[in-house]
């Protein structure tokens, strides 16, 4: 697995957007309308065809495409970037956007009926479930007239984990370029220097520093967290791992939480909770009271999503101009490792898939991995040359006036990609944020060119190997199993259960079949190699 490589993001109130999308309904979605089925129309696009280079692909056709809307970017319907595609590919997009709240009962009903539109936005699973009906165009089939396609999934190996039975079905969201993010370290610097503490470069240092902080600030809770949302990567980071986690160094997964070294992660949290350095509340935290605490003050440290420390930092300044969180380098472990928890590269969960109906798949073929290559990547993340981006030393870069126009917005880089029709969160299959960085706040830039510069940090995969379904439902058994006694994790943290019990319990996990989930994952990523 390729270590300290790039993820994402994008602007304060948008850096949420993206996670979002990569989840669920907004990175690849879309709405419903008539019967599934591309009109063709007579004549050649009006000016170049699409890179995939077939006859059919420069016909005049019309198709509806169907995706989630991320709540964050309102797609609209008539864009800049759908005109172009238009002119320069002949593909005419009838644009459906669903709200992402009603997204996802909205296509499983397309699904169950087989009436899905030309394109649909789904998640890999989704494809996964419904490839063997028949439902897509294999993809796969017209590789050999998707160059830039091809060309991204030699970039990108992981993309053959979208595989099914020896066919690729979807057209998977990935990137050029991405304001890196991760699971990292965020701690109030100006509180380390008001106490006179250097920076740690360990966890035990950490606990030192926590320690301090609340010596100086008793009504305080140094270390907060949203849930149990920190713990995949602070297990990855201390030496062990969370559950089926992978490890970069032996290339293969392993089952994490019944092996000795995650008794270590539980004996540290454990500490860190008797001495209350760490909010009692963790496990039940939501997002928005976990916000709470750190944009008042009243936590200082999380182990989390880089991004959020913008919003805080700006609440913060607003009554002490000094207050900022900011991301310190991964912490050395026990081991003498430096371990960081980096965000997939591309968003390989996000997916389109064409409908075995349609009426000119080669069209749609072309189309596609024409926005796969250079001019398309340009044209779905920049929108127009002379309209809205410009060339700067050979480099699309948004123009001045149409960021001029935006500034004033409540959220400008969503709002002007909105209006452009660009980005992850409308059509883009090769993502560039490129437009974002020019609106960004400069802390997410620097973070985003630290973390990939880290030594430790390592490129999560963004993917669970492709299972058969027999294998599907072997993990779905033994999870059943598992997951149960995973649910102590939080007892040992607050001592409900004594540690003592530690290795009683992880031979209860064994048992239950952690093992042979290893065996499974490990079975089907080397098929994928």
């Amino acid at each position: 697995m390729a270590k300290r490589k790039g993820f994402q993001l994008l602007a304060v109130s948008a850096l949420l957007a993206t996670l979002v999308s990569a989840c669920s309904g907004g990175g690849s979605n879309g709405a419903a309308g008539e019967s599934a089925g591309a009109s063709s129309g007579a004549g050649n696009a009006s000016t170049k065809p699409a890179a995939g280079g077939t006859a059919a692909a420069q016909q005049k056709v019309t198709v509806r495409w169907m995706r989630g809307e991320n709540p964050s970017q309102a797609i609209k319907t008539d864009t800049p970037v759908l005109r172009e595609i238009a002119r320069q590919t002949g593909v005419t997009i009838n644009l459906e956007p669903v709200p992402g709240s009603n997204y996802v009962d909205k296509k499983r009903a397309l699904l169950a009926t087989n009436n899905i539109p030309d394109i649909i936005g789904l998640e890999s699973k989704e494809v996964a479930e419904f490839a063997g009906t028949g439902m897509f165009v294999p993809i796969s089939d017209y590789l050999d007239r998707m160059p830039n396609l091809t060309k991204a999934i030699e970039e990108n190996p992981e993309i053959k984990k979208l595989y099914v039975d020896g066919k690729l079905y979807s057209l998977p969201i990935t990137e050029q370029f991405k304001i890196q993010g991760g699971k990292t370290l965020l701690i109030r610097t100006d509180i380390l220097k008001e106490l006179g503490l250097e920076t740690p470069k360990t966890f035990d240092e950490l606990y030192t520093v926590l320690a301090a902080m609340k010596k100086a600030y008793p009504d305080s809770y140094p270390w907060t967290a949203r849930g149990m949302s920190f713990m995949d990567a602070l297990s990855f980071g201390m030496g062990s791992g969370y559950g089926m986690t992978y490890d970069p160094d032996a290339d293969n997964y392993f089952y994490g939480t019944n092996k000795p070294e995650f008794k270590e992660v539980l004996t540290y949290l454990n500490k860190l909770y008797s001495e209350k350095l760490l909010d009692p509340d963790f496990a039940v935290n939501t997002k928005q009271n976990w916000d709470e605490k750190l944009s008042t003050g009243k936590s200082f440290f999380y182990y989390d999503n880089n991004q959020f420390a913008v919003n805080y930092n700006a609440t913060l300044q607003e009554t002490d101009s000094n207050a900022k969180f900011d991301r310190i380098p991964y912490l050395r472990n026990a081991k003498g490792q430096t371990r960081g928890w980096l965000y997939p590269k591309g968003w390989l969960v996000d997916n389109y898939a064409i409908s075995a109906k349609t009426k000119n798949p080669e069209a749609l073929i072309g189309m596609f991995d024409w926005m796969y290559g250079p001019e398309g990547t340009t044209v779905t993340n920049y929108g127009v040359e002379g309209e809205t981006y410009e060339l700067v030393d050979g480099k699309p870069q948004i123009k001045a006036d149409v960021l001029e126009k935006y500034k004033t917005a409540a959220d400008p880089a969503r709002v002007m990609m909105s209006e452009i029709g660009a980005g992850l969160l409308a059509l883009a299959v090769r993502v560039d944020e490129g437009p974002t960085k020019q609106v960004t706040h400069p802390d997410l830039v620097r973070w985003g060119e630290e973390l990939v510069a880290d030594p430790g940090a390592v490129i999560v995969p963004g993917l669970a190997p492709g299972f058969t379904s027999e294998e599907n439902e072997s993990i779905k058994e033994i999870t059943t199993k598992t997951s149960v006694l995973e649910q102590d994790v939080v007892k040992f943290i607050m001592g409900t259960k004594p540690l003592s019990q530690f290795d009683a319990w992880a031979g209860e996990l064994t048992k239950a079949g952690a093992d042979n989930l290893e065996k499974i994952y490990n079975e089907a990523y080397n098929r994928t190699k």
